[in-house]
Parts: C-alpha cells; sequence; structure tokens
C-alpha cells in the first residue's frame, strides 16, 4: 500500500535524531511582539540589534530610511527595507489592504523561502497597522454581510478569517528558522471616569500574545528627572527600557525589566548563549538607543 502524500505544510522533529551540537540547530529563532508608546525604540530594536540579514516590513506611518544612515556598513549591506504607503492623498483604500496583505506573502516567500533567512530577522513594523489592514479587508466585509443579511452584526466568527491570516503568516515566517519581530502601538486604557493615568494596552490581533515566545513592552524615562513622559526643558537625555511581559520557557524571568534593549541581550536570558550575527550596530556611540 502506497503511503499517503503529506502536505509540506507539515514536518515531524524526531528528538532522537536532533543534535543540538549541530550549528544548523544551535540557533533558537524567537517570534517576539514588541509593543510600545511612540519613540520608545520598537523600530530600532529590531532593525539595529537584530541578527543579520534583517527584512523590515514597514506598515507604520514613519520612514525607517533614517535608521541606514546609524547603521554600520556590514548592517546595511544586509539590511532590506520595504514600505507601504497609501497611493494618494485620499489615504487607504480597501482594494489597496488586500493588495497590500498579497504583496506582504509575496515578500515573505521571496525574501525567506529555501531558508534563506535562517537565523536573520524579519520585521512587520507596526502590526497595529498590518491587524486593522486584515481587519478592514477581511472582518468587515463579513460584518456588513451580516447587518444586510440579518440585521445585525452576528460578529464571533467573522473575525476567523482574519485571524487565520495572522496566524497562518507568523506560523510559516517561524517555520523558516528566522527571528520574527511584530512591533504594535500601545492605545490608552479606558475606564467610566475616561482615560486611566498610566494604564496602556497594545493595540494587536488577539491571537498574538498565545503565537510568540516574547512578549515586551519598551518604555522610556527622562535621564534628569527619571519621568516616563517628561517635557521639561533642559531635561535632556533619556534611557530606554524593556519589560519582559512572556518569556516563554524561562517564565521565572517574567516581570524582569532591564535598560538599552537588544536581540543579544533577550536571546542571552533566553537561551544562555551568544546571539550570532550580529556585527556593531551603529556609527556613533550613544549611551542608550535613540527611537
Amino acid at each position: 500500500m502506497t503511503a499517503a502524500k503529506v502536505d509540506t505544510g507539515y514536518s515531524v522533529i524526531d528528538g532522537s535524531r536532533f543534535d543540538v551540537a549541530d550549528p544548523t540547530n544551535g540557533v533558537v529563532p524567537l517570534s517576539m511582539s514588541v509593543e510600545g508608546l511612540e519613540g520608545t525604540g520598537k523600530t530600532y530594536f529590531g532593525l539595529m540589534t537584530g541578527p543579520l540579514p534583517v527584512v523590515h516590513v514597514n506598515f507604520s506611518d514613519r520612514d525607517a530610511t533614517p535608521f541606514l544612515y546609524d547603521m554600520m556598513p556590514e548592517r546595511r549591506l544586509l539590511t532590506r527595507l520595504h514600505q507601504f504607503r497609501a497611493r494618494d492623498t485620499g489615504g487607504w483604500s480597501r482594494q489597496e489592504g488586500k493588495e497590500a496583505l498579497v504583496k506582504l506573502s509575496e515578500i515573505a516567500q521571496e525574501e525567506m523561502a529555501d531558508g534563506k533567512m535562517r537565523g536573520g530577522t524579519f520585521i512587520i513594523d507596526s502590526g497595529s497597522s498590518w491587524w486593522e489592514v486584515v481587519q478592514e479587508v477581511f472582518v468587515a466585509p463579513e460584518l456588513e454581510r451580516q447587518q444586510q443579511d440579518y440585521g445585525k452584526q452576528v460578529g464571533g466568527l467573522a473575525y476567523g478569517s482574519g485571524n487565520l491570516i495572522v496566524k497562518g503568516i507568523i506560523n510559516w515566517l517561524k517555520a523558516q528558522g528566522a527571528f520574527v519581530i511584530l512591533t504594535h502601538q500601545l492605545t490608552q486604557v479606558w475606564d467610566a471616569k475616561g482615560p486611566v493615568p498610566g494604564k496602556w494596552r497594545a493595540r494587536q490581533n488577539n491571537q498574538v500574545p498565545y503565537m510568540v515566545e516574547v512578549q515586551m513592552r519598551l518604555s522610556k524615562t527622562c535621564n534628569a528627572c527619571g519621568g516616563p513622559e517628561c517635557m521639561a526643558p533642559n531635561h535632556i537625555g533619556r534611557t530606554h527600557w524593556s519589560h519582559l511581559m512572556k518569556f516563554g520557557k524561562r517564565t521565572e524571568l517574567e516581570g524582569t525589566t532591564f535598560s538599552n534593549p537588544s536581540m543579544s541581550a533577550v536571546y542571552g536570558m533566553y537561551t544562555g548563549r551568544k546571539l550570532p550575527n550580529v556585527p556593531e550596530t551603529r556609527v556613533t556611540d550613544g549611551d542608550s538607543n535613540p527611537s
């Protein structure tokens, strides 16, 4: 009897044949959700400290090109930036959103297929905007159909197709052996009295925390007064911080906060080993990473 053909999306790892000393098995690729307010260093973290090569897919409004000026030549030569923008002043249309999702899939296939990015870094920046596009393209039409057919929005399963898109892309990226970073913006938490001071939540697909090994929140404080959102004149200098909210198999380190976060630091804490493929990250020296 001929064995049934197994789809290539399925694989098996036999622990009895897995050689942990093999260099090709030595890198533990982490998938990470990196969240924070504007200017806390989300883009910097992936672009400037992630292992090479780096592919950056930008759904954010901020252009990442200026980071190329700060990179050492070794990093710049192995970095590729992809930027999505609206075609005109009318802003994004639903059709443009659909085209962007198709293009993201093509970018992932082109940049990462055949193990080309194994040990490197693939960044979706900003994951919040990406999820908004997914909702508009896949969720909104279904909710509109429910409203038309039933006179109300049933919800629930309407998000199924959007969740499948997010899960599928992240799952595929992780399977290629690359570090995957999704950055997320924060939004103010509100209660019955209005915005809650100092309380924020990530704007992200609610499945993301379950699909990543590391969930990390970035922040910054004033070097003069220690304030998190200091606007005082002549208070010059900021220190950037990372707070580990989820840390995979190293749950004893969850809740850890440390300054000047980098992929090397996170990887060392997670595996106890040095992260390869990370040359000097920037041209000029500084005591804390810029935003």
